[in-house]
């Protein structure tokens, strides 16, 4: 009784002289989830005094996406960590808080939360910017959740028609990544978010790009796409680019990023070596 254990199982975790009782489901991955996030929190337990600093007066161009639960309830404690989940995925392009509605009742009451668990997402701050929108879909899961959250960043990625695929791929002077897609196939929209994770991921190194294939099917017959979404990387090497482009073999965003950088880096260590075989000519 020491511990307070009223029902079983219970699952604690002893930090040293902390101790942490788990509130989600029993299964092995869902508690790793759990002690992974005490080592390394990813989402910040808010009261209505964060709440009103951190959220209501967040910068301009800052986003919050934040779960108002109870700990009793069963939805809630099994969206807790594909929650935390989320937030890692996320890696702090979207800021994500929650909210214990049993311990602050008044303060979710106040906030017009009428069910567990309510997600609400803050966006940046703009004159006609919503206060927040209300997720609303069947799915819970890290991934959807975080789908619907980078739907209202603002788009890095730039979409291309066949004269700017011509002139800005094929014939500038910079480094691209394309999504070759069509807006009817459902993979597509599933990789679209995971797109735009990579655009910011290799923004500065590596432009990227999206071409709809439904609009501009001969642009992609001539890029050789066979289905969709298709990922190419289209390097500058001082001459004119390859018209097919590299095919890339992944649909998610940091193991685009790490192949990317991986082929830059290969590109910059034959440039030196050329360079220096030059030096070594002369």
């Amino acid at each position: 009784m020491t511990h307070n254990i009223r029902a079983y199982p219970t699952t604690v975790v002893f930090n040293q002289s902390d101790v942490h009782e788990y509130e989600g489901h029993h299964s092995a991955e869902q508690i790793l989830e759990f002690i992974e996030d005490l080592r390394n929190p990813s989402v910040v337990s808010l009261t209505p005094e964060t709440f009103a600093e951190l959220v209501q007066r967040r910068k301009r161009e800052e986003i919050w996406m934040v779960d108002f639960y109870a700990p009793w309830c069963g939805p809630c404690q099994a969206l807790m960590p594909e929650w935390k989940k989320m937030a890692r995925m996320l890696n702090g392009l979207i800021s994500v808080g929650s909210v214990d509605c049993q311990k602050y009742y008044s303060f979710c009451h106040q906030e017009s939360v009428r069910g567990y668990p309510e997600i609400r997402l803050f966006p940046q701050k703009s004159n006609t910017a919503h206060q927040y929108y209300s997720y609303n879909g069947w799915h819970r899961d890290a991934y959807s959740l975080r789908g619907w959250a980078l739907g209202y960043l603002p788009q890095v990625s730039v979409d291309l028609t066949p004269q700017s695929f011509t002139e800005k791929v094929l014939n500038g002077k910079d480094h691209w990544v394309i999504d070759f897609y069509a807006p009817w196939c459902g993979p597509c929209q599933n990789f679209a978010p995971e797109f735009e994770m990579l655009a910011r991921a290799v923004k500065g190194k590596v432009k990227a790009g999206k071409v709809d294939c439904q609009a501009y099917g001969h642009t992609c017959q001539t890029a050789d796409i066979r289905a969709y979404p298709t990922v190419k990387f289209y390097p500058y090497q001082g001459t004119k680019v390859n018209v097919l482009g590299e095919y890339i073999d992944s649909r998610d965003a940091k193991g685009i990023a790490d192949l990317l950088n991986e082929k830059l880096e290969a590109m910059e260590n034959k440039g030196k070596r050329k360079k220096s075989r030059n030096k070594d000519e002369l």
